[in-house]
């Protein structure tokens, strides 16, 4: 079911349900071939939201030394990331997926049109694991301690949605990609094991199309890694839509925030550093109306 981002046309599909909460930075051109047919995703359902799980969350200190270890990461690891992306990286910005009180360095790949590659490194006091990537070669080049074969395309840093559902509080993320015969969807939840990141697909939706008649050819549907039918995907599906979004937006760099300066690998750890300087901590204790406030 599921289909790498690197070897797609990306294409931003379910634009809507990517949750990009008043996004700023600007996205690449618009895909030509943008998907002819896509089904309706559930729709939120109206009723009050979760009451079991806690109004309030609390969130620990960050680890100290974070963002000198990652840029020195970057600056180690130069030629890892020269020869996994020749073209070069497109964006990088640090969001606390996993709600460990640590932020996570999130980087975006060139893509091809709209939707980008997400690659995801946590930072556990001692190292940086690379967790998630588009490009499946970097568990090798990086080492597959804690990398996850769940990887995210997605445009905008904003597309990371904290949200309070009715399994708890928790980072999620809409990953959509396609061409005018093939999309998909994938629900991806991020959790906390040992430590590191742990990205989890919740359930996902992949179509074939004739991109003549718009028609839809075969239809699959995943729950975790399983495959289900449309009903089971959308009862998953559910719990992500009926969230409620506490309105936090995390902040990142794109390389057309400034051509000029983040051109080029020197350029990119300029970017990272600004990054690291804009990052916009999850306040420590939240509630569902301290941050939309």
């Amino acid at each position: 079911m599921r289909r790498s981002a690197a070897i797609l046309t990306v294409a931003l599909l379910v634009s809507g349900l990517l949750c990009a909460c008043g996004a700023t930075a600007e996205a690449p051109s618009a895909p030509t071939d943008t998907p002819a047919v896509l089904t309706a995703m559930p729709t939120a359902s109206p009723e009050p939201g979760p009451t079991a799980v806690p109004e309030t969350l609390t969130l620990p200190q960050a680890l100290e030394g974070w963002e000198e270890a990652y840029l020195t990461f970057l600056e180690d690891d130069a030629d890892i990331f020269a020869a996994l992306w020749p073209e070069g990286l497109s964006g990088v910005g640090f969001i606390d997926l996993d709600l460990d009180g640590t932020p996570e360095m999130v980087v975006f790949d060139q893509g091809a049109a709209a939707a980008m590659g997400v690659q995801l490194f946590d930072y556990d006091g001692g190292n940086v694991w690379c967790v998630s990537s588009a490009q499946e070669s970097a568990a090798g080049a990086f080492g597959d301690e804690h990398f996850t074969p769940v990887n995210a395309c997605a445009v905008f840093f904003e597309s990371f949605r904290l949200s309070r559902t009715e399994d708890g509080w928790s980072f999620w993320v809409n990953s959509a990609n396609g061409t005018l015969e093939t999309a998909w969807n994938e629900i991806i939840r991020f959790g906390c094991d040992g430590g590191i990141l742990t990205p989890v697909s919740v359930c996902g939706q992949y179509l074939e199309n004739d991109p003549e008649t718009g028609l839809v050819l075969a239809e699959e549907y995943t729950l975790g890694d399983q495959a289900t039918d449309k009903a089971g995907y959308e009862a998953a599906a559910n719990v992500f839509l009926e969230g409620e979004d506490v309105g936090y937006e995390a902040k990142g760099l794109f390389l057309w925030n400034d051509m000029d300066a983040y051109s080029g690998w020197d350029g990119f750890l300029a970017m990272a550093r600004d990054a690291a300087a804009a990052y916009v901590p999850i306040p420590e204790t939240v509630t569902l109306a301290s941050v939309a406030d």
